[in-house]
Parts: structure tokens; C-alpha cells; sequence
């Protein structure tokens, strides 16, 4: 089992340097623009990383692959919680991908799966379960729940989706609206889902993700592989 990271460094944020917790480390980079920051095993990495020497957590280690991202691209994050800075897969704690299915949406059959890629060992994690009675959009944002919630504290996060409905509501500031107005929509109604969209948040709050779009049924390898758990999940019932 790998070891949880001890230290957090700031290379842009409130306070830049070293920090022994998230708690402290979250006080510096939350809300802050284009902050900067990591989570590392050793005092030594940290500070390497920090004067831009290339060793780093990421120097041990096998590896994944960079996971194939045929039709995908990187989207800004608007949001100042998720830095807008553009960032490649391999720099990141984990590569994602979700989806999530109803076979007759909705408040049909459905089911969620996540692909999770552990970018320093190279270990591929599948996460997947399946609800009686739902929808697609419950579906994948409970995909994205479900795989955020799986990885360390204050990771950095490459999350591939097909639904835009999820990634527009971050990359478009629609949650921020909905939250300004008190999960009402700009038409004055409740917004759907608003159980998973807060969970969702609390989890974008305590992770810096970078969302990549990709088109489904594409040929995406991951992509493939979590519609077809996803699929397989809601077939159960």
C-alpha cells in the first residue's frame, strides 16, 4: 500500500513554502488564483520541487502510460478553487475517467463507473455500482463522486467525462450561481440533483482538478471500458 503524503508545499498561494497538514495547507491555496501546490512523501521532495529541481514525488516509481485521450481536451477551470493553469496528465496524482448510464432514463436501471490511473506507480484502480432506479446525470456525477472520494486529500486531478452537463457546471460557474442564489436555477427553480452537486463541491474544494472532455463511444480506451461497467452495472436490475 503506498504511503499518504506527509507534507504540503505552496509554490504560489497566500504563503508560499512548506506545510505539515492539508488544513494548513488548504488555508493558503483555497480561493486563491492560479495557486500552485503538491503533496510529497519526504521534506526533500517538497523542497526540490519548490526550487524547480526536477526530482520530485513523481522521480520513484513506475509510471502508467499517458492514457489515451483521442477526441479529448483540456478545459480551463474558470472557478478560482480549480486553477486555470493548463497542466499534463503525467504532472498530475491521478488520471480519471467516468461515465455513468440509465437504461431508461429516466428513473430507470442505471449504473456509474471510474477508471482511476495512479500516475507515480502506475496502478489502475475500476470503481463501479449501479442504482435500481435513477438517471444519466445522477450517473455521472455520482462516477465523479465516487472516484474523487477514492483518492488522497488535496491530489491533483486529470477527470476525463463525456458529460458536459457536469463539466459545465464548473467550467461555466453555473454551480457558483446556483449557490449564490440558493440552489435556484436563473429561472427560479430548484436545481436537480442538488444532493450530488453539494457533495461534488465539498470534493472540487479539497482536490485541484483539471477537467478533459471527451466525446463517448469514441474509440477512448477508458473511456470504452467505463460505459461498458457502467452499462454492466445497471443490467443487474
Amino acid at each position: 500500500m503506498k504511503d499518504l503524503k506527509k507534507i504540503y508545499a505552496v509554490k504560489v498561494g497566500r504563503q508560499v513554502g512548506l506545510f505539515p497538514t492539508w488544513a494548513e495547507c488548504e488555508v493558503q491555496v483555497k480561493g486563491f488564483p492560479g495557486a500552485k501546490f503538491k503533496g510529497f512523501a519526504s521534506k526533500k521532495e517538497a523542497e526540490d520541487w519548490l526550487a524547480g529541481k526536477a526530482s520530485g514525488a513523481k522521480t520513484s516509481g513506475k509510471r502508467a502510460p499517458r492514457p489515451v485521450s483521442a477526441g479529448a481536451s483540456a478545459v480551463r477551470m474558470p472557478m478560482e478553487e480549480n486553477s486555470a493553469e493548463a497542466i499534463a496528465d503525467e504532472e498530475t496524482d491521478f488520471v480519471v475517467y467516468t461515465d455513468g448510464s440509465c437504461l431508461k432514463n429516466p428513473d430507470g436501471p442505471g449504473g456509474w463507473a471510474a477508471v482511476i490511473i495512479d500516475t507515480e506507480t502506475g496502478e489502475v484502480r475500476e470503481l463501479h455500482e449501479g442504482n435500481p432506479s435513477t438517471t444519466n446525470n445522477r450517473m455521472e456525477l455520482s462516477a465523479a463522486i465516487g472516484a474523487l472520494s477514492s483518492v488522497r486529500e488535496g491530489s491533483t486531478v486529470a477527470l476525463y467525462t463525456d458529460s458536459k452537463y457536469m463539466k459545465n457546471a464548473f467550467t461555466r460557474n453555473w454551480i457558483r450561481n446556483w449557490k449564490r442564489n440558493g440552489w435556484k436555477t436563473s429561472q427560479g427553480t430548484d436545481v436537480l440533483n442538488k444532493d450530488l452537486w453539494l457533495r461534488l463541491d465539498e470534493l472540487f474544494s479539497s482536490h485541484r482538478v483539471f477537467f478533459r472532455w471527451v466525446k463517448g463511444h469514441a474509440g477512448n480506451t477508458y473511456n470504452e471500458r467505463c460505459d461498458l461497467l457502467a452499462r454492466s452495472e445497471a443490467m443487474k436490475f
